[in-house]
Parts: structure tokens; C-alpha cells; sequence
């Protein structure tokens, strides 16, 4: 698995890297940890590379010279894979041109833009706080359910007997309820439905409109610690029982202040960045067909 992170990784940076010139930058004194024709890998090369993954990755790397070593030698398979590219002229097919242009304009434009705008500083508390009261039916949320459930698929295509075949199954697993039998055992041991089944069939909170009319019906008009009669929708015959109930509410500050400062964050950018486009129009010539 670490291997197959470290080879896409490696391939990202070996791309931007090219993109950005990073070599012209590097001390010509420079260890040379590896090198594939005219592409050198420097000590510093590899600490830029390190420095843009994803902190944890960079912990790892510089706590474990095996990894390290890992990094070095995808970067000689990348650069081999490279060089033939290059010995066989893909880079002058003119759709690869593109996508390289295309890349590197990428890049050139998110680090203008982190190094123009200011993504870092905080939304103030109070800021928070305003568009919270003000947007205050954006964070209502409606009834919700908490259930499991059984499924016992039936194609829509079904014919006489296998629509039979399923009805008696589901009817043989309610009747294993009455019986006192396990909602959650029973679920793991028949239910197919591979996304819940390993969970005892929890489905988790959901409200209406999240699930197929039939079964959302039947959850909501099923009482908490009870369980539905068997239920036809067009994934087969379910069984539902009800774990809770949520009463509508609106949700508290505390729980979307984070999603309400991305959204404040997101807006202030998109003004920011529409106020220095405006100003490079009035900077660089443009013209539009």
C-alpha cells in the first residue's frame, strides 16, 4: 500500500516540479542522491518534495530511512519512464503539449492566488455568529430516524418463483424476530445488503427524502424499538426496525460554526479574487472574440 502512495506522490511532484523549474533554485554544490540521464535528484530537490506533501506523510518520510529510500527509488522509475517518453517525442504530440501547458498554468495560478488572497486569517467569532442568526433556517433539521434493516434482493425483472422464494424468506426471518432472535444477528447472518449488513443492518440518522418513498414511509410510521412488517421497494423485501427518533430542531452553533467560516472563507476569497482579476484586466491587454 505505502508503495503504491509513494509512486503517486512521487509522479505528482515529478510533474509540478518539472512545471515550476524547481531545479534552477537548488545549490549547485547539492548531493546527488540519485540521478536517471541529465535528471538529477538532490538532497534538496527531495526536502522541497517532502516539504509539499501532507504533513503526516512528511513525518513518516523523515522518521524512517527505508521510506525516504522508497521515495528515491520511484523517483528513478518515474525518471526512466520519463526519459523514454522523452526519447520517443510524446512530449511534441501536441494534445500532451496541451495538458502540460494546462498543468503548469495550474500550478502557477493557485500559488498566485495563496500567495494574493488571504486564506489563512480567521473568520472573527462575531462574524460567525451574525451569519448564523441571520441564515438561522439553513440549520433547522428535520425528524429523523435511526434504523436497521434486512434486505432480501428481488430483481425488478423477477419471475413467479423468485418473487415467491423471497417472500418466504423475509417472512421466515421476521418470524425468527418473534421469536426473539437478534434484529442485528439476523441482519448479519441474511440481510443483502453489503453496505449495512457487517453493522447489523444500522443504517445510521436519516431523514425524508433521503431514502425510497416505500421505506421511508415505513420507518417513520414505525415506532422506536419496534419493528415494520416486511416492505417491498424496488431493492427487494426490507424488514425495519427503529433504533430512535429525532424530534425536529435547529442544529447548535457549535456543531456548523466550521462549515459556516468555510462558507464565509469561500465567499470573502471568491470577492478577493474577482477584485484582482478585475485589477490584471486592467494591467495586461485582453481581447475576446
Amino acid at each position: 500500500m505505502f508503495r503504491i502512495k509513494i509512486l503517486c506522490i512521487g509522479t505528482f511532484f515529478l510533474l509540478f516540479s518539472h512545471s515550476l523549474l524547481l531545479a534552477e533554485n537548488l545549490p549547485k554544490t547539492d548531493e546527488v542522491l540519485a540521478q536517471v540521464g541529465d535528471s538529477r535528484l538532490t538532497s534538496s530537490r527531495l526536502d522541497m518534495m517532502i516539504d509539499l506533501m501532507p504533513p503526516q506523510i512528511q513525518v513518516m518520510l523523515r522518521s524512517n530511512e527505508q521510506m525516504k529510500k522508497e521515495l528515491i527509488n520511484r523517483w528513478v522509475d518515474i525518471n526512466l519512464i520519463v526519459q523514454e517518453a522523452l526519447a520517443t517525442k510524446i512530449d511534441q504530440d501536441p494534445l500532451v503539449k496541451l495538458k502540460i501547458d494546462e498543468m503548469k498554468n495550474r500550478v502557477l495560478v493557485e500559488t498566485l492566488i495563496s500567495q494574493r488572497l488571504d486564506t489563512q486569517t480567521p473568520v472573527p467569532e462575531e462574524e460567525v455568529k451574525a451569519y448564523y442568526q441571520n441564515h438561522s433556517s439553513e440549520f433547522e433539521q428535520g425528524e429523523q430516524v435511526q434504523a436497521q434493516h434486512i434486505l432480501i434482493r428481488l430483481e425488478a425483472n423477477a419471475n413467479a418463483e423468485d418473487k415467491e422464494k423471497a417472500r418466504k424468506s423475509i417472512d421466515l426471518i421476521q418470524d425468527k424476530l418473534k421469536n426473539g432472535e437478534s434484529f442485528a444477528t439476523l441482519a448479519e447472518q441474511f440481510s443483502e445488503d453489503p453496505g449495512s449488513k457487517n453493522k447489523g443492518g444500522n443504517l445510521g440518522y436519516f431523514g425524508r427524502g433521503q431514502m425510497v418513498k416505500e421505506f421511508e414511509d415505513a420507518a417513520f410510521d414505525t415506532e422506536p424499538g419496534k419493528t415494520s412488517p416486511p416492505v417491498q421497494t424496488n431493492f427487494g423485501w426490507h424488514l425495519i426496525h427503529v433504533l430512535d427518533r429525532k424530534a425536529p430542531q435547529k442544529l447548535p452553533l457549535e456543531q456548523v460554526s466550521k462549515e459556516i467560516e468555510a462558507r464565509l472563507k469561500a465567499d470573502r476569497n471568491e470577492q478577493a479574487l474577482k477584485k484582482l482579476i478585475e485589477e490584471l484586466k486592467s494591467k495586461y491587454p485582453v481581447t475576446v472574440q
